[in-house]
């Protein structure tokens, strides 16, 4: 379907007089007013390797993780927030009953926060986390691999 797509808008590109392909590069003017029209070039859209299965929030006690696949709400603690931003490895809790439900670390990168609440793997960028603190977002997304 994505090449009859291609070939209708070219098709319609030609029809109006406008020079160029819809994969490639595009220059020229516009065929009513007569305006150079800016340069462009398409490029293919990358899908992520990630989908979104939860969401994370600034809770009283800690940040608090809620997971669509896991119906356990699961918390960092306050006091293990600033360590886990450091490279440590903390510990995450279930919420209300506060038993260990796994654990959370920055990923080698330092750029998203990752945490195992078995068997799942989850992952939160840095920045999102960072918003949440700080009270920029009231909450952000969690992503799993897929």
């Amino acid at each position: 379907m994505y090449p009859l797509v291609l070939q209708i808008i070219s098709a319609i590109k030609s029809l109006l007089g406008f020079p160029g392909s819809v994969t490639g590069e595009y220059s020229g003017t516009n065929p009513v007013s007569g305006q150079k029209l800016p340069n462009w070039t398409t490029c293919p859209i990358a899908t992520s390797s990630f989908v979104k299965v939860g969401r994370v929030a600034m809770g009283d006690e800690g940040l608090e993780i809620y997971s669509d696949i896991d119906e356990r709400g699961f918390i960092l603690l306050n006091e293990d927030i600033d360590a886990v931003l450091d490279g440590d490895t903390r510990n995450l809790m279930q919420l209300g009953a506060r038993y260990l439900a796994g654990s959370a670390r920055l990923s080698k990168s330092g750029r998203a926060l990752n945490f195992i609440i078995s068997p799942h793997y989850y992952t939160i960028p840095l920045r999102s986390v960072l918003a949440v603190l700080d009270g920029r977002n009231r909450k952000g997304a969690v992503f799993m691999g897929k």
